[in-house]
């Protein structure tokens, strides 16, 4: 079987992440839809979209918003409310954890991406801390595994970098 494409861009994001991250299992690029209950923490990053704009004479600007996806697990504490609680209070920490003081905790992504804008210094690859950075929280009902549940949480943010024409 031929490999499949892996976009660079979304590597260098899933490395940065799973660095600074070790409780995440298992890194996706693309929406693999279904995933295992053992590879859970799982992160997901896919291209939203892509926009390339004109810089100058010589070199073209690329904005592309990228989704990074946290799915965490429930099953086994959708039963009890208060199991659940917990559940969503796990997605909440891995994605933007905080201390009593409100700073975020150092290994949340949102912390891990915020705090390393320059992901490839080298290529000119960073996040954009002008746009803004979103995430959504949402749970999900036989998406990942048939009659499993998954609490998700994405994050969206605008990679830039300039290139050569």
């Amino acid at each position: 079987m031929e490999d499949l494409y892996q976009d660079p861009i979304l590597k260098k994001y899933g490395d940065l992440i799973s660095a600074g991250n070790k409780e995440i299992r298992r890194t996706f690029y693309g929406d693999p839809i279904r995933i295992g209950s053992s590879e859970l923490p799982a992160l997901i990053l896919a291209k939203i979209d892509s926009r390339i704009s004109n810089l100058d004479n010589a070199q073209d600007r690329h904005d592309i918003r990228i989704s990074i996806t946290l799915v965490t697990d429930v099953r086994d504490t959708i039963s009890e409310d208060r199991q659940m609680v917990h559940g969503v209070n796990s997605l909440y920490n891995l994605m933007e954890g905080r201390q009593e003081n409100y700073l975020l905790k150092t290994d949340s992504i949102l912390y891990i991406l915020r705090h390393n804008v320059e992901v490839d210094p080298a290529n000119n690859l960073r996040t954009d801390l002008n746009s803004v950075t979103r995430i959504d929280y949402g749970m999900t009902m036989g998406k990942r595994k048939v009659d499993a549940w998954s609490i998700e949480g994405t994050l969206e943010l605008l990679a830039t970098f300039t290139q050569p024409r």
